[in-house]
C-alpha cells in the first residue's frame, strides 16, 4: 500500500513471533510499517493510521489478509494463529457489509488484535458492535494494563487471548511485589478467556523472571522479525520463524 502525506510512503508488513514456554512458534502478530520510497524515512504506523480514510482502512486490512491467505495451509498444518490489527473503520464494514465478513470468516486461524484505547471497548458486552464482533470473530486484547480502559470487556467475556502490555511488565516487574500482583491478575483473567500472554519479553533476564509463571505465550523474544514483499517471501517468513531461526 502506498499513501501520500507530505511524501510517498509505502507499507511492509513484519512477523512478529508469539512463542509457548518452550520457545515453540504458536502463532504470529502480523505488523506494519511505513517508510519512504527509498527507505531512508519510517513514519510512525500510528500516525499514518490517523490519517487514513474508511477506503484505505480496509485497503490496509486486504494487504494484510491477502499475505496470510498465500500461506493459509502452513497456519492450519501447524495449528498457528495469525492476529491481524482490527481498526474500527474496519470493524463497522465487517459489521455493514456482508461479503466483508464472510472473506474474513473463511480463514479460521486469523484472529483480530484491538488494544485498550478502542472505542467504548469500557462498555464491554453493552456494546453491541463489540458482542457482535466476538461473536463472529476470535477476538484478542494486546495491551492489558496500558492503563486506556477497565477490566470489563475482559470480564464479559470478549477476548479469546488477552496479552498484558509490554510496558506495564517491564514496570512491574522490578517491584517485590510482582509475584502476588500477577498471580493474582491471572487469577482474575484465567476464567475470562482461553489464553494469557505476557507482553515486553525481550531479555534473558525478564524470560527468565517470568517463566515460573506458566504463561501461555511469550511474544518480544530475541527473534527478528522478517519484511514480507512478496508471496514467496511470507513462505520464506514463516518457515524460518517455525525454525527458531
Amino acid at each position: 500500500m502506498k499513501i501520500f502525506l507530505e511524501n510517498l510512503y509505502h507499507s511492509d508488513c513484519y512477523f512478529l513471533p508469539i512463542r509457548d514456554n518452550q520457545q515453540d512458534l504458536v502463532g504470529v502478530e502480523l505488523i506494519t510499517h511505513f517508510s519512504s520510497e527509498d527507505g531512508t524515512v519510517r513514519i510512525p504506523t500510528s500516525r499514518v493510521i490517523a490519517q487514513l480514510t474508511e477506503e484505505q482502512h480496509w485497503q490496509l486490512f486486504s494487504e494484510q489478509l491477502e499475505l496470510l491467505k498465500s500461506c493459509q495451509h502452513f497456519f492450519i498444518q501447524h495449528k498457528l494463529f495469525a492476529w491481524l490489527n482490527l481498526t474500527p473503520q474496519v470493524a463497522t464494514l465487517l459489521l455493514d457489509r456482508d461479503n466483508y465478513a464472510g472473506e474474513l470468516l473463511k480463514y479460521p486461524f486469523i484472529e483480530l488484535l484491538i488494544n485498550e484505547n478502542y472505542p467504548h471497548l469500557n462498555e464491554g458486552k453493552d456494546n453491541r458492535d463489540l458482542l457482535s464482533l466476538s461473536q463472529m470473530y476470535p477476538l484478542v486484547l494486546g495491551n492489558l494494563g496500558a492503563g486506556n480502559s477497565t477490566m470489563k470487556a475482559v470480564f464479559d467475556g470478549l477476548f479469546t487471548r488477552v496479552m498484558l502490555d509490554k510496558s506495564f511488565i517491564q514496570q512491574q516487574i522490578t517491584h517485590r511485589s510482582f509475584e502476588p500482583f500477577i498471580r493474582a491478575i491471572q487469577a482474575q483473567i484465567s476464567p475470562c478467556c482461553n489464553c494469557i500472554i505476557a507482553g515486553g519479553i525481550d531479555t534473558p533476564e525478564i524470560m527468565a523472571q517470568i517463566t515460573p509463571f506458566d504463561f501461555h505465550a511469550l511474544p518480544g523474544m530475541p527473534v527478528a522479525c522478517r519484511s514480507c514483499k512478496s508471496d514467496n517471501d511470507v513462505g520464506s517468513a514463516i518457515t524460518l520463524l517455525f525454525a527458531g531461526v
